[in-house]
């Protein structure tokens, strides 16, 4: 392992605590009585972490912060698997030690559910629940794969990835809660041990991670201009 790989892993736990801490804060804060801003507080706060988290990290490890879209990145090629697989570890570990810090900072309670994410029954059942965080998961990563793997979007890519996680998180939230992250839900369900529907918030990003990544390889894949023939000088 090089000093490269150990930089990276300590960006993307660094990077994924503060995502998990504070995504799940937000997430805890807005059903406390008397606390406002509803579902744009949540949406926000995890689209303004990815931004600084992006800024600071981005150069260090990718500042993927969430193994689905890591996954998505090992899939296009972007990122050789064995780093990957130790960033995905990273990035878990670091969820879970978020949600347990955060449980032990804040009262016990059925309100202190520290972020875990449950689907809303009113509004679908557990299979399209999965669906749901498949198609979300899916605009993730794909705008993470062509605007900042590729650098579609150049120094503006934390940008367009934080205000897209923000945007499918204000349409989802009300469906699924929108963790689009297995780090962001695999340390929150431990920690209030809500494990029966973990593997909606596990399966459906990742298959949303591995079609982004067969979509940008293949309908998108970036092809180089054929370099024209010289035209003839007449010298030999």
């Amino acid at each position: 392992m090089t000093r490269k790989d150990i930089q990276a892993i300590l960006a993307e736990f660094i990077g994924t605590f503060a995502f998990v801490f504070i995504g799940s804060a937000a997430v805890w804060a807005t059903a406390q009585p008397g606390y406002g801003g509803g579902p744009l507080v949540p949406a926000f706060a995890h689209g303004l972490v990815v931004m600084f988290v992006a800024f600071s990290l981005g150069n260090v490890s990718g500042a993927f912060v969430n193994p689905a879209v890591t996954l998505s990145a090992a899939l296009a090629g972007a990122l050789p698997w064995l780093r990957a697989v130790l960033l995905i570890v990273a990035q878990v570990l670091a969820g879970v030690v978020a949600a347990f810090l955060l449980r032990l900072f804040l009262p016990q309670g059925a309100a202190a559910n520290f972020g875990a994410f449950a689907y809303n029954p009113a509004a679908t059942n557990a299979i399209n629940a999965m669906f749901v965080e498949l198609i979300l998961t899916f605009f993730l990563a794909f705008v993470a794969l062509e605007a900042a793997v590729k650098g579609k979007a150049g120094s503006l890519a934390p940008i367009g990835v934080g205000l897209t996680l923000t945007t499918l998180i204000l349409a989802g939230g009300a469906i699924t809660g929108a963790s689009l992250n297995p780090a962001r839900s695999i340390g929150p369900a431990l920690a209030a041990g809500q494990l029966d529907q973990l593997w909606i918030y596990v399966l459906g990003p990742v298959l949303g991670a591995v079609l982004a990544a067969v979509v940008s390889t293949t309908v998108f894949a970036e092809t180089k201009e054929p370099t024209p023939p010289k035209k003839p000088t007449g010298r030999r």
